[in-house]
């Protein structure tokens, strides 16, 4: 006798077959776009893993958290017309929540960060980076203040920079550009102007830290010790770079 299969059971094949085919669909990632006058972190809270936010031109007067989100933060005009302004809020960007790579921050002024309190983690005005690798690019970081990293501050970190502008930023103890503790930073093409410290490190100061520097300019930097870098406990890298002018 030959077998047959009943039409009950060719139904079920049938509807297994398009279940399978609706579970393999990939998930789009979407893009959220912020305009002026509205919140960058609201659109950071809607996002999820993959997103983009796209931010046009303007200054959002907040400060930010990544909250561990793996999306792409970009303005659309770059930082000559976006800018973040923390309005003095101790940290105008925090990543803090283990992000790695795929956070991305794109094309943004960052300033108003004043971490400067008598907070012993008073580091990082501009930017706080602790236990994380973000991608960091076409930024600016100016007239930020903090105890230890005016502009920016690694904490066990090991963030990739690119295209990046520290300017006018200081810091009451070390890195008045960037402050780097227990941490390896990849840097590339990056301008330290004008940023200082009251004791070491005007542009940049490396406390067991091994950072790797390509052409990087460091001038008119100023510190007691280390106007342009100053290194403790450490073995970092420097190729095709310029420090002149520094005190």
């Amino acid at each position: 006798m030959k077998r047959q299969i009943s039409s009950n059971m060719s139904f079920a094949f049938c509807t297994m077959g398009i279940v399978l085919a609706v579970c393999a669909i990939p998930v789009v990632a979407d893009t959220h776009t912020v305009l002026s006058g509205q919140k960058i972190q609201t659109a950071i809270n809607a996002a999820t893993n993959g997103d983009q936010i796209e931010v046009k031109p303007g200054t959002y007067k907040e400060a930010i958290d990544f909250k561990g989100k793996a999306v792409r933060l970009y303005s659309s005009g770059g930082p000559s017309v976006t800018t973040i302004n923390g309005n003095n809020a101790y940290h105008v960007v925090k990543c803090v929540s283990g992000e790695t790579a795929a956070t991305i921050l794109d094309g943004f002024t960052i300033t108003g960060g004043n971490a400067n309190s008598a907070d012993p983690n008073n580091s990082g005005g501009g930017l706080i980076n602790d236990h994380g690798s973000p991608t960091l690019t076409n930024l600016t970081f100016s007239s930020n203040f903090a105890g230890y990293g005016g502009g920016m501050a690694n904490s066990d970190a090991s963030p990739t920079l690119t295209n990046l502008i520290f300017a006018s930023n200081h810091a009451d103890n070390w890195g008045g550009g960037m402050y780097n503790f227990y941490s390896n930073p990849t840097l590339a093409n990056l301008t330290f102007w004008g940023n200082s410290a009251t004791t070491y490190g005007g542009g940049m100061d490396n406390y067991y830290s091994d950072p790797t520097l390509t052409n990087v300019t460091f001038s008119n930097n100023s510190g007691f010790y280390g106007g342009g870098i100053y290194n403790e406990h450490n073995n970092y890298t420097i190729r095709n770079s310029i420090l002149w002018g520094n005190t």
